[in-house]
């Protein structure tokens, strides 16, 4: 049983690593930091279930660099494509997006991370894994069970909570979604291909009792959207900031809308400190 709680604080320890090598990474470019990750906590479980995994498969190979690389690069690929995969089709959300990249595969992964994830698999199995299970075998056997078992319980509560987040900004942006469907279906014959320029086209009208009607609607339809875009609470603006090239597949358009509305209120209360 021991082995379990070692090979569980191991998981804990990758997932953190990996969140905190993936927030740098991530926030350096953007010039603030970025809480990277599903969860709303310190830790990236696809970097411990990865860990864990190259650990075991990996580790007869580690006195073969070229066969350890090339072999955790693989792994690591397939791991982040399965996991993209999974969340899509639970969450109708696609969270990262390498199409900008060149060679990327359906936008899931990409060869510039993959080559970037064999590294680390390198350095994990070499020196990190190494120095943890030293590190590990120094805590006492009757305190490990306590302290795996406190992260277990952590996990299962920010999962749960991250879960609950997500399926109500998905029925926050559903709403939203209906709303801007609603409105541009009456006014299908303004010929207005996207939902910004709907304004535009309603001040082109020659008919001004239409045009009235139309800009009242207008009028109410923002009115709703902006209560609703305002009532994204904290946990949900921060899944949305997590991953900034996020799209939902049902719901993209009311997505990039609340996207748009975060990032000016962030920029209004920078300008106004």
């Amino acid at each position: 049983m021991e082995n379990f709680w070692i090979l569980f604080l191991c998981f804990t320890v990758y997932s953190f690593l990996g969140w905190f090598v993936e927030s740098i990474f991530c926030s350096i470019p953007a010039g603030k930091l970025i809480n990277r990750g599903f969860l709303n906590g310190p830790f990236c479980p696809i970097y411990g279930v990865g860990g864990v995994a190259l650990i075991f498969v990996l580790t007869p190979f580690k006195d073969n660099l070229a066969i350890l690389y090339i072999a955790g690069v693989v792994m690591t690929s397939a791991l982040e494509y399965l996991t993209g995969l999974a969340l899509e089709s639970i969450f109708h959300t696609k969270y990262w997006d390498y199409s900008h990249h060149r060679y990327n595969i359906q936008g899931r992964v990409c060869l510039q991370n993959s080559l970037l994830f064999g590294v680390m698999g390198v350095v994990g199995i070499l020196f990190v894994h190494p120095l943890l299970i030293q590190t590990l075998h120094k805590i006492p056997s009757a305190a490990l069970p306590y302290i795996a078992s406190g992260f277990i319980l952590y996990f299962l509560c920010d999962a749960t909570l991250t879960v609950f987040t997500v399926l109500h900004l998905n029925g926050t942006l559903g709403e939203i979604q209906q709303i801007i469907d609603e409105f541009r279906e009456k006014a299908s014959d303004l010929k207005a291909e996207k939902f910004e320029n709907i304004q535009a086209a309603i001040g082109e009208l020659i008919d001004e009792d239409r045009k009235a009607v139309y800009l009242k609607t207008l009028s109410e339809l923002y009115e709703k959207m902006d209560k609703m875009e305002k009532e994204i609470k904290f946990f949900q603006r921060r899944v949305i900031q997590a991953f900034p090239t996020m799209k939902s597949v049902r719901n993209n358009e009311s997505l990039q809308r609340v996207k748009g509305a975060i990032q000016e209120k962030t920029k209004y209360i920078k300008r106004h400190k």
